[in-house]
């Protein structure tokens, strides 16, 4: 059994003169609906993205049945391991505990707005007298680059500007990109 294999382990460990390291042993993780309340309890902010991991500061990584979810944090210009875990928000609860201890706020600005649609992007072009210039790319429009990978914001608009090119922003749909 699993519990024999362990106590045989233990005992060449202690034979070798080895003590169990506390850090490797896991703990019980909590179920995705506690690791939630608990982050309300402590007033923390689990802040939702695209990607696989579901929040931010936190990766999906198959091959790992058990603790799939990998939770990291900026630090210092590093970055800092924080865990594995069996949810993703018992990850983000991790990653948001991190950065309430380093001063840090969920920032706003990364979380979707919602935008406008294709025919309401095309009729305040009208209303501001301005021309979306089509093109073959992806993107459908001048200054408009499709990105893979990002469902909610595919569109990236940017324009040159003294040389240099400025990025003006994430969009759902051509349309109000070009805008």
């Amino acid at each position: 059994t699993a519990e024999e294999a362990a106590l045989a382990y233990a005992r060449a460990g202690k034979a070798a003169g080895r003590e169990p390291r506390a850090e490797r042993v896991p703990q019980p993780s909590m179920s995705a609906a506690e690791a939630v309340q608990q982050a309300e309890a402590e007033g923390l902010t689990l802040v939702r993205t695209e990607g696989r991991g579901g929040f931010r500061g936190v990766a999906y990584q198959e091959g790992n049945r058990v603790t799939p979810y990998k939770a990291q944090i900026m630090e210092g210009g590093s970055l800092k391991y924080l865990g594995r875990f069996a949810t993703a928000e018992e990850a983000a609860l991790a990653y948001a505990r991190a950065g309430k201890a380093a001063g840090r706020e969920p920032r706003a600005e990364r979380v979707p707005q919602p935008s406008m649609s294709a025919a309401e992007a095309v009729q305040q072009a009208e209303a501001e007298g301005l021309t979306l210039v089509r093109t073959e790319g992806r993107g459908g429009f001048r200054g408009v680059a499709y990105q893979e990978g990002n469902r909610v914001t595919p569109y990236k608009a940017q324009i040159m500007e003294g040389g240099s090119l400025k990025y003006l922003g994430r969009f759902a749909t051509a349309e109000e990109a070009a805008l």
